[in-house]
């Protein structure tokens, strides 16, 4: 008789962890857990009826957490995940998408910071001229 995945995942010295355990780990909600399983982002093995997520899902959390703080949309995770799995990890085609994605995050957020300098200048020069009233 093989062993289970959660006792595979065990004797490797892994965890596999039920949903309560998970969102505790990677500290998140059961709502945006199964809304990343909806999109195919986070993809636990079922194990008689029960979720069994593994290192790799604690991963791939942490990976989409990290896109979508340098301003990447969940479409946008969504597509290089699936690129990850159709073409591999160290894929080229993987490699020139993100490559693209990060140059045009990089363009927008330079685009802010030009705004936000423009905005502190204006910002400066009236509390100098509020100051001068004084």
């Amino acid at each position: 008789m093989g062993l289970t995945p959660r006792q595979l995942i065990t004797v490797l010295g892994a965890e596999a962890l039920k949903i309560s355990e998970f969102i505790k780990k990677v500290n998140t909600t059961k709502d945006t857990i199964r809304h990343y399983e909806e999109l195919d982002l986070v993809k636990p093995k079922w194990t008689n009826g029960i979720r069994d997520y593994s290192i790799k899902d604690i991963s791939d959390f942490h990976a989409i957490k990290e896109m979508q703080l340098i301003g990447f949309t969940l479409k946008d995770v969504q597509e290089i995940f699936n690129i990850k799995r159709t073409d591999g990890c160290g894929s080229e085609k993987l490699i020139q998408g993100l490559l693209k994605s990060l140059d045009q995050e990089l363009e927008f957020v330079l685009k802010e910071e030009q705004e936000l300098q423009y905005k502190k200048n204006k910002i400066r020069t009236m509390m100098l001229e509020l100051n001068q009233l004084m």
